[in-house]
């Protein structure tokens, strides 16, 4: 007997392979009647970034600044990904059954992605499987081999380049 998959973790940096990794994960779900949350992580501002805030604003404003900076950039991503989810599944977020929740998070990809899997106890992790810049990463990103090394969880990768056009493929609608 298989292990029964009742949550799957959806993970995205939102490439260009986001919609047929989506559909996979979504015909997944429905497969096997399981929820799916979909995840989106934004990385915090760089070392360069803070150094420059730190060094030509005040300890108050360089705070101020960048707590607003990434609650503005945490609302825009959640509203992007509501409509690319309405316009692939044809519904809103309320009104589906597979997709139970959207979350934008602020922080390192591997690490947050580990805690919104014991967040949201997923029993599957799906990420797509893109080549890096780096000979280290030619076959898959970083994020998603340190998540195959690090998780306690199973990981599925969906394999993005060259996809074939099967029916996960196609619009979900």
């Amino acid at each position: 007997m298989s292990p029964q998959i009742k949550t799957i973790l959806y993970t995205t940096a939102l490439g260009p392979h986001t919609r047929p990794v989506f559909r996979f994960a979504v015909n997944l779900a429905r497969q096997q009647n399981a929820r799916m949350v979909l995840l989106h992580v934004v990385e915090p501002l760089s070392n360069n970034v803070r150094f420059l805030m730190d060094n030509y604003l005040s300890p108050e404003k360089a705070s101020e600044l960048q707590h607003e900076a990434t609650r503005g950039i945490l609302e825009k991503f959640h509203k992007r990904l509501e409509a690319f989810c309405a316009e692939e599944l044809g519904t809103t977020l309320e009104q589906t059954t597979t997709l139970s929740e959207i979350r934008v998070v602020n922080g390192l990809p591997c690490e947050v992605i580990l805690e919104e899997a014991d967040r949201c106890d997923a029993d599957l992790i799906v990420v797509g499987a893109h080549s890096g810049s780096t000979p280290r990463t030619t076959f898959i990103g970083s994020t998603t081999r340190r998540l195959t090394l690090l998780s306690k969880r199973p990981v599925l990768m969906v394999p993005v380049a060259d996809l074939p056009e099967t029916q996960w493929a196609q619009p979900l609608v």
